[in-house]
Order: structure tokens, then C-alpha cells, then sequence
């Protein structure tokens, strides 16, 4: 009897282990699409841009993976943990900077301290004008922004933030609303001076000045390249090209602030950050982590970061970043506290 009982229970153990190899197998299998695509740049055809964005998906199945396997094999873990060593490392935070180009400056604490601009910038794509005008000024307001940029802005939201009361807050804009979503706006606490928008995109790409420090200029820009679906992937990639190309092409600070359908798991939009640029999600001294902000109303969390504020990286230091949820629209929106030192 006792032989038969343990017999049997090894049984058990070894057809618990092969449903755990199977199930660990599958999990990884699944994640080699998004490895390849994310590995060769998330660039086009399709779905090499999908798959890329769905990287931190497939990371989190390929460390299921490595878990469950060692509850069967310890070399099945070893085998599954290849592609699962990427995929994760792909998705920690970045490390920050050790320079901090404000420090040299006069420290700054809860006020704005002399020879230091602080900027506090929030980015929020509004979904075709669907995103609540009302909680978005309670947003400004407890956030105490200085500069709002929007995408998919229509004619009506820029009427419903108005008799919301977005000018006693933001007194200052350079909009360009239209049907649907190729729309994009910005308001500003100071004045703005318009510049040439980022030339090429199907989207608007408004650009700007402004000089809250008295000669100490800041070039924003806002951008909504189309997303990478639909046959448009291709153009796309151009499209963040001929951002990266404009923003090249400007000196001084400059903050570009967006839905970029883009993350750090595709090469077009690292390549901005190459050229000199800090995403504040990833800089920030309180950053948050991993700071998704797509999809916001679908029931499930947020799987991917294409909402992005960026800031010149020699010139800027950047305190802290967060998340902010709004309701009616399927994006968070992005603030950044951004200093720069102006002394």
C-alpha cells in the first residue's frame, strides 16, 4: 500500500511537472514575436511596430515563463530564460543621469528659487475632444500647470475649455483644433510666439516661444505622429524622423510634449532621445515606474507609454514625473516638472 500511494503520488508530481513545462513553453513561444520585432527596431512592415509596443507584454509572459519552468525542469528555466533576459532588461527604468546641470544652481525647494525656471508641462491626448472639459481644469488647477498641450483637439473641446475656464488659467494659446484627431493645441502661461509647425505630419505639430525669464527663451513643440496601423506604418516612421529632424534644427531649451504612438521599444523614437533629449517619465528624480498611459479605459491595465514629454538633456534637470488619469479618453495624460537653470 505504501509502495502503491508513493508510486501514484509520483505520478501526480510528474504530470503536474509536464503541465508546468507545456504551460512554460507556450508562454515563451508567445513572447518571441515582440523579442524579434522590439530586437530589430520595432521599424516597419507590419507588425513589427505592434509587436515592438507590445514588448513589456511579452516580457511580463517570459518571466511567468522562467517561473513556472523551474517548478518542472531547472534546465527548461536556463532555456526559457534566454529570451526572457532581454525582454526584461528592455523594460527596467532607465538609469539616470549623475550630472544634473541645475545643481550647480540655486537649490530649489516648494518656491521657484532665483535662477531657476521651473516649468510644469502635462500632455494628455483628449480622444477626438471626448475627455472631460471640467476635469481637466480641476487638473490645471491642482497641478498648478504652466503649460497645457493637447492632441486630437477639436473645434468643440476648445469651446468647452473656454467656458470652462481655461484662460484664467492659461491666458495664452496657439491652437490648431480640427475634426477627429488630427488636431493639436497649446496653452501657456506666458506668452507665445508661433514658429514654423514640424513639417510633413498628417497630424498638426504647432511649435512656439516662450520667455517666462526675461531673455531665457524655451522652444515647445507638440506633436501626434499617426499611429503605426492600418498600412501606416511606414509613414510613420517618417513622421518621427521629420520630428527628430526639426527639433535638431532648434537651439536652446526646448520641450517637445506628445502622443508619440511611439516608446522606448521602438528605434524612431529612441533615436530622438539619442539626439539629445530625456523622456522626463524615465529622468525624473520621482519618476514613476513603468508609467504606461495607453489604454486608460478599457478595464485592464495600462500596457504600453506613448505619451511622452521630452526635454533638452544638457540643459534641463527634471525633479519629478507622473501619470495623470482623466476620464473620457483612452490615454493618461503626462505631467513633468522640468527645471532649467537660468542664472
Amino acid at each position: 500500500m505504501c509502495l502503491h500511494g508513493l508510486g501514484h503520488r509520483t505520478g501526480r508530481i510528474e504530470v503536474s511537472r509536464a503541465v508546468s513545462a507545456v504551460v512554460a513553453v507556450a508562454l515563451a513561444i508567445a513572447a518571441l514575436p515582440s523579442l524579434a520585432a522590439r530586437a530589430r527596431g520595432g521599424r516597419p512592415p507590419n507588425p513589427g511596430p505592434k509587436l515592438a509596443a507590445l514588448a513589456p507584454v511579452a516580457a511580463l509572459l517570459a518571466v511567468i515563463a522562467v517561473i513556472v519552468a523551474a517548478t518542472a525542469r531547472w534546465w527548461l528555466a536556463l532555456l526559457v530564460a534566454i529570451p526572457a533576459t532581454p525582454l526584461a532588461a528592455w523594460q527596467l527604468p532607465p538609469r539616470r543621469r549623475t550630472r544634473d546641470p541645475v545643481a550647480a544652481g540655486p537649490r530649489p525647494g516648494s518656491d521657484r528659487g532665483p535662477g531657476v525656471l521651473t516649468l510644469r508641462v502635462l500632455t494628455l491626448n483628449v480622444e477626438g475632444g471626448s475627455a472631460d472639459p471640467v476635469a481637466m481644469l480641476r487638473s490645471l488647477r491642482r497641478h498648478q500647470v504652466d503649460v497645457l498641450a493637447v492632441q486630437e483637439l477639436t473645434p468643440e473641446i476648445v469651446r468647452l475649455l473656454a467656458d470652462a475656464g481655461v484662460a484664467e488659467l492659461l491666458p495664452f494659446w496657439h491652437l490648431d483644433p480640427r475634426p477627429g484627431s488630427p488636431g493639436v493645441g497649446l496653452w501657456a502661461r506666458w506668452p507665445l510666439v508661433p514658429l514654423p509647425p514640424v513639417p510633413g505630419l498628417v497630424a498638426a505639430a504647432p511649435r512656439a516661444r516662450i520667455d517666462p525669464a526675461a531673455g531665457h527663451p524655451v522652444t515647445l513643440t507638440v506633436v501626434h505622429p499617426i499611429a503605426p496601423v492600418n498600412g501606416w506604418e511606414h509613414q510613420w516612421q517618417r513622421e518621427l524622423a521629420l520630428v527628430q529632424s526639426a527639433l535638431a534644427d532648434t537651439d536652446g531649451p526646448q520641450v517637445v510634449a506628445g502622443d508619440f504612438n511611439a516608446s522606448r521599444d521602438h528605434r524612431p523614437f529612441r533615436d530622438i532621445l539619442a539626439a539629445g533629449f530625456l523622456d522626463c517619465a524615465d529622468a525624473a528624480r520621482r519618476r514613476p515606474w513603468p508609467g504606461f498611459t495607453w489604454p486608460a479605459d478599457r478595464g485592464i491595465p495600462s500596457l504600453m507609454r506613448l505619451d511622452h514629454v521630452l526635454v533638452s538633456a544638457e540643459l534641463a534637470a527634471v525633479p519629478e514625473a507622473r501619470i495623470i488619469r482623466l476620464p473620457g479618453t483612452d490615454h493618461c495624460g503626462v505631467l513633468a516638472v522640468i527645471e532649467f537653470l537660468v542664472g
